[in-house]
């Protein structure tokens, strides 16, 4: 089974990359609805501000400073986005659990979605694409073995092919190794493109066990826009820490049954 550990990356390199409040969310919305057991965040410098010093002060979150090289088999890589996800392939069949980009909401247990060697979901079906940006696998799984394989092949030839390796790589894999490929309403209910949802329209959220948001498609996104979208109620139960299921605690009584 998957260990319900769960991993994220703030590699900063030479970016002003800043933590926002919405980074801040997705470790509170992990630890509250996820299930996680133990929360590792890997970081190469300390970052700023109110937002940073609040995350950094969440209890049960370890922090862990890194040295992220920015290179592939030797060659030097411009993107460092390829540097992350080698880094996360090699943690996660190290390790096992579950690795995640920092733009996540989490809204359900991932509990029910441990029984499986590996598992992520697709991102489009059409194009025949998964999504590397949340996966889960048991330690030494031989899809994330195969996958991190590929990137050994990797040399700077390759270095405008990051879709290829996040989207079609793991795709080509599903078919030949032991992997639970999700729909991808589980984790990406709102697509890449998609309008409505920010524009406040309805997007169905029933079947997602978390949302992805695409920060690198909205890099001023904050906690008061996800405020304005199907999200609200999520995300008003983590920043409130709301009391899960019917039974509740209200000034005054000791016990209250909705």
């Amino acid at each position: 089974m998957i260990p319900m550990n769960f991993y994220f990356t703030y590699c900063r390199g030479n970016t002003d990359w800043r933590w926002t409040d919405i980074h801040t969310l997705c470790l509170k919305s992990c630890k509250k609805n996820a299930g996680a057991k133990a929360i590792t965040v890997f970081y190469d410098r300390e970052g700023e501000g109110s937002e940073w010093l609040e995350a950094r002060a969440l209890a049960g979150v370890e922090w862990i400073q890194q040295n992220f090289k920015l290179e592939i088999n030797g060659h030097a890589v411009k993107d460092q986005r390829l540097v992350h996800d080698v880094f996360r392939l090699q943690t996660l069949w190290e390790r096992g659990g579950w690795y995640c980009d920092l733009d996540f909401v989490f809204l359900k247990n991932f509990e029910t979605l441990r029984d499986s060697p590996a598992t992520l979901a697709i991102q489009c079906k059409f194009k025949s694409k998964l999504n590397c940006a949340l996966m889960g696998c048991e330690p030494g799984s031989l899809f994330i073995k195969a996958y991190l394989d590929e990137y050994r092949k990797w040399t700077p030839k390759h270095e405008k092919e990051f879709w290829t390796y996040a989207n079609v790589v793991p795709w080509n894999l599903s078919k030949t190794y032991p992997v639970t490929v999700l729909a991808k309403r589980s984790f990406y209910p709102v697509a890449w493109s998609c309008k409505k949802f920010w524009a406040g329209g309805y997007v169905c959220l029933n079947f997602s066990h978390a949302v992805h948001l695409w920060e690198s498609l909205h890099p001023t996104l904050c906690i008061a826009d996800l405020m304005k979208t199907d999200l609200k109620p999520y995300v008003e139960n983590v920043i409130n820490d709301l009391p899960k299921g019917l039974v509740h605690i209200q000034e005054g009584i000791i016990v209250n049954f909705d």
